[in-house]
């Protein structure tokens, strides 16, 4: 009985400390089917020690090249060729030395928005071991949507995004916060 009771306020607190309904705070805390197989998934861990990082992607997934028209900040792209509704990019960019990781996903939101997407949320989240932002927002089209999950740190001046993207966000969503919670910010090179 106490453990129902500490879980439902729980559940209450963080709908009342993100705005979600009851129904949307429960479905993030409670485990689903689809944690329980993102635990049991293989990963492969992927290093880019040019870039500084190191990213953990779905065992069979691939890297695809860059598309710098996307953005000239993009330094790695992976996809899973058997089911593309899911795919993940990487940004690193210089920032200010005061910039903060707020500022950036204000900036990502913008150039966002300029092509179409809406439903932006920008919320802070800690992801890779380190506070950060993360923005969330769709396109629709023709009873279609494309999520964009996007997070962000600032480490030494840099900036870093994690851009998450699915054509079944709910699908992802375990899959996704996954690869933010393992993504390394590797120490720089001295």
């Amino acid at each position: 009985m106490t453990a129902g009771k500490n879980f439902k306020r729980r559940v209450r607190e963080r709908a009342r400390r993100t705005g979600e309904s009851y129904t949307a705070a429960l479905r993030h805390l409670r485990p689903s089917e689809q944690t329980v197989e993102v635990s049991a998934m293989n990963w492969q861990r992927v290093e880019k020690t040019t870039y500084g990082f190191a990213i953990f992607v779905p065992e069979g997934w691939v890297e695809r090249e860059v598309d710098l028209r996307n953005s000239p900040w993009e330094t790695a792209r992976f996809v899973d060729p058997a089911d593309r509704r899911h795919s993940v990019i990487v940004f690193r960019n210089p920032v200010g030395p005061r910039s903060t990781a707020a500022e950036v996903a204000l900036r990502a939101r913008a150039a966002l928005e300029a092509t179409g997407f809406g439903e932006s949320a920008i919320s802070d989240a800690e992801w890779g071991g380190r506070a950060g932002v993360r923005l969330d927002c769709a396109k629709r089209d023709a009873g279609r949507v494309w999520a964009v999950r996007e997070y962000f740190a600032v480490s030494d001046g840099v900036g870093f995004c994690l851009g998450c993207g699915s054509a079944a966000p709910e699908e992802a969503e375990p899959m996704f916060e996954e690869m933010a919670r393992t993504f390394e910010v590797l120490p720089a090179a001295e």
